[in-house]
């Protein structure tokens, strides 16, 4: 049933009201649809509600949120609290209007709640966050979201509910991805950029036993390439993490796609920018590519991940095409 359900999600909007609506103290999140149980309507409005004043109390007291385990479960406090060590987080808006999203194993998805990033450039502190919540109300991730424009594109794309759902669980692993670098979590983003299948159990990335079989279809030129950028690439990144306070990531162009012949495979293709402020601007551009296979549908298993900066070591521009240079699903070889 639950996939069935998944047929008509519906996109997470937030409506903010005029000013002269605002509560008075705190932030109000209330619920417009998505859910029929009112007494998990309650708990979850009442969770993120709490959540959002604990931000705006640690961007005026930079103090560790608080919130008990029947707010949020142990590992995604700490995981924002890792994000609030780069920048403090503000929600400004006073009363919020949102949609629940019910995705896989019977648990909840907010998308598209407004912050204001303050450690980032004026222009990039408007940004938003999707919370995760598990199958009592509890939250269980809070993660920066792509836009939500992109997220309506992407999940439409969708031919079907098996597809939908991949999709979701796609979109997921990619804002996860992206947030680390608000966490600096090193350590999953050296087992993202690993040379060994990975496997994507919810939020959580696993290294898989065997390689990556589908690299053995890559030109060794190629893949000499991409090692060695990757190498680089992380090392500066590592470098960086312990200089800059914080780093501003934006993810954009990104394509989901299945495979023609294997439905259970799919291409994703985005380019990464990102950039940062030590004693002069840190940046960095790069077309990443990732081949996921849900024949293990509880599983995801990331087959192939390349690396492809669009400078030199010189900041000298490399000029790829996407259309002919970039890695997609078609420029590897799928074995069954």
């Amino acid at each position: 049933m639950e996939r069935i359900k998944m047929a008509s999600i519906a996109f997470m909007l937030v409506f903010v009201l005029p000013c002269a609506m605002k509560a008075e103290d705190g932030v109000e999140f209330t619920i417009s649809e998505g859910i029929d149980n009112a007494q998990l309507k309650t708990t979850i409005e009442t969770n993120v509600t709490m959540m959002l004043d604990e931000l705006n109390n640690n961007a005026k007291t930079a103090k560790k949120i608080k919130l008990s385990q029947n707010i949020i479960t142990k590992d995604a406090k700490d995981r924002l609290n890792e994000i609030l060590e780069s920048s403090r987080i503000e929600c400004r808006s006073k009363i919020i209007l949102g949609r629940i999203i019910k995705i896989e194993g019977g648990k909840y998805q907010i998308r598209g709640i407004p912050i204001s990033i303050v450690a980032a450039d004026n222009d990039e502190q408007s940004q938003e966050i999707v919370v995760d919540l598990n199958a009592k109300g509890l939250i269980s991730c809070v993660s920066i979201a792509i836009g939500l424009d992109r997220y309506k594109t992407l999940m439409k794309e969708s031919k079907g509910v098996t597809d939908m759902t991949r999709r979701q669980i796609i979109i997921d692993f990619l804002e996860n991805f992206r947030t680390a670098y608000n966490r600096k979590d090193m350590e999953y983003l050296q087992n993202v950029y690993s040379d060994q299948a990975l496997i994507i159990t919810g939020r959580v990335v696993k290294i898989a036993v065997n390689k990556d079989f589908a690299m053995k279809s890559l030109s060794s030129t190629k893949i000499e390439y991409v090692k060695q950028k990757k190498q680089e690439y992380l090392s500066k990144l590592s470098y960086v993490f312990k200089k800059a306070k914080y780093i501003n990531v934006k993810f954009s162009d990104i394509e989901i796609v299945q495979h023609p012949k294997y439905p259970d495979i799919y291409g994703v293709t985005l380019l990464q920018d990102w950039h940062s402020r030590i004693t002069r601007d840190y940046q960095d551009e790069g077309y990443l590519f990732l081949m996921i296979d849900f024949k293990d549908e509880n599983n995801p298993l990331i087959q192939v991940r390349t690396w492809q900066p669009t400078k030199d070591d010189d900041g000298k521009s490399l000029n790829l095409n996407r259309d002919k240079d970039v890695f997609y699903l078609g420029s590897f070889k799928v074995v069954r």
